[in-house]
């Protein structure tokens, strides 16, 4: 008589099954690291912006000047490929607030400049143009402040 020896392991629909599942787990979690990493990103550009703005109050009325006497630069956003003119800006906002932004100078959280548009005080009605600041490149989520008048 012969006596038949019990295998042992998975079979092929078992092991099957299991990739199957595993693949399913990683999916689901890779889409939900992605969005709380855009999400992180988000909140860090909005404090960053948040933070400038402050700055900002605080260096106009420090200096007793508009944002425009206080970097001297003018419109950072409009002609400063190379971000020299926004990293000189932001040194004379951080000197005039006494505020620590030199982690603005690296950009924003996608690795693109900030955006700064000096202009109040502009033209013949100083009061119709506001300083604003945001992101070069827009990202849903983040909106572009707009720093309230301090001369008008």
């Amino acid at each position: 008589m012969m006596v038949k020896q019990k295998q042992t392991g998975f079979t092929i629909v078992e092991l099957l099954i299991v990739i199957v599942v595993i693949g399913i787990l990683a999916a689901i979690t890779i889409v939900a690291y992605n969005g709380i990493q855009q999400k992180a990103k988000i909140a860090s550009a909005t404090s960053d912006l948040v933070a400038l703005n402050r700055a900002i109050q605080a260096a106009r009325v420090n200096e007793n000047k508009t944002l425009l006497g206080i970097t001297g630069t003018g419109c950072t956003s409009c002609s400063d490929t190379s971000g020299a003119k926004f990293a000189q800006a932001i040194d004379r906002i951080s000197a005039a607030s006494g505020a620590n932004l030199s982690k603005l100078k690296n950009g924003d959280p996608w690795g693109n400049p900030y955006s700064m548009d000096e202009n109040e005080g502009e033209g013949a009605t100083p009061c119709a143009s506001r300083d604003t600041i945001g992101l070069s490149i827009v990202q849903s989520g983040v909106p572009a402040a707009i720093v309230p008048f301090y001369q008008c």
